[in-house]
């Protein structure tokens, strides 16, 4: 399953088709906030952070 990263504004037409090419209704995303930008698609949420990842963001622990 194809994730993108999503860099601007998405329709909820895109967003659709990309839910019925994985899970007919639902879409999978992890959101980076602090630069507002989102990978969405792939199987498991892990595979959209390590995206993410890849493309610049930074992952951080907080509390404990």
């Amino acid at each position: 399953m194809e994730i993108r990263i999503i860099t601007d504004t998405i329709s909820t037409d895109e967003v659709k088709k990309i839910a019925q090419e994985q899970y007919d209704d639902m879409v999978k995303a992890v959101i980076d906030v602090e630069r507002c930008i989102m990978a969405i698609g792939g199987e498991l949420h892990s595979d959209a952070n390590e995206k993410l990842l890849e493309a610049g963001s930074e992952q951080k622990t907080y509390g404990v």
